[in-house]
């Protein structure tokens, strides 16, 4: 049994984009992933400095992601990606912008994060690993990334896909077999209201 049945994954529209993005320049595999290489495919100069690291653009103009030059290659890594979103999604320098739009931007910044950092179709590579903490080790080491990038990632997955499971199971329910005995007028109402309920309170906690 794997981990997790990858085939039960749907991709958000952000993660499809960069996915053709990574593809469409030889990116297929955890081994291809390189920050720079990553920049230069979205038009962006990484600069290493002594200071905090941050994105700082200009829309047509320039886009520099500046990283501190003391952090290890899992934290530059870590920084890097999350850093990646600003320039490519966001309008507006975040010290001028009311602080729910900051906040916003940053929930953003940490989702593209997840999605570039580790991409799921590179992990059908590692889906015969059969122990979870061997898995996020190796997905570590392979990826480069923290452990902490690694669970987040493969949680918001397993969430996802567990969706997905429940989803299918309600379809089976609401379209039985010929053998099955179909439900009353009045159960499939509730039963999609309920699930109309359930669909609203994903959209508003969607991650």
């Amino acid at each position: 049994m794997n981990i997790f049945d990858l085939s039960l994954y749907k991709e958000t529209d952000l993660e499809k984009w960069i996915n053709t993005k990574y593809k469409d320049n030889g990116i297929h595999y955890a081994s291809d992933i390189d920050i720079d290489r990553v920049a230069a495919i979205f038009d962006i100069e990484i600069r290493t400095y002594l200071g905090p690291s941050f994105a700082d653009w200009e829309e047509d103009e320039y886009s520099f992601i500046f990283i501190n030059g003391y952090l290890t290659e899992e934290q530059r890594r870590d920084v890097f990606f999350h850093e990646l979103c600003h320039p490519i999604q966001h309008v507006g320098r975040q010290a001028e912008l009311p602080a729910p739009f900051v906040e916003l931007q940053e929930i953003q910044a940490g989702l593209f994060q997840l999605y570039s950092a580790m991409p799921a179709y590179m992990l059908e590579e590692f889906k015969t690993i059969q122990d979870r903490s061997y898995y996020l080790k190796v997905l570590s080491e392979e990826f480069v990334l923290p452990i902490r990038i690694v669970e987040r990632r493969i949680a918001q997955m397993m969430r996802r896909i567990n969706q997905e499971k429940s989803d299918q199971e309600f379809k089976k329910r609401m379209n039985p077999s010929p053998h099955q005995k179909p439900y009353m007028p009045e159960t499939i109402q509730i039963i999609d209201q309920l699930q109309r309920q359930l669909s609203a309170k994903r959209l508003v906690t969607k991650n």
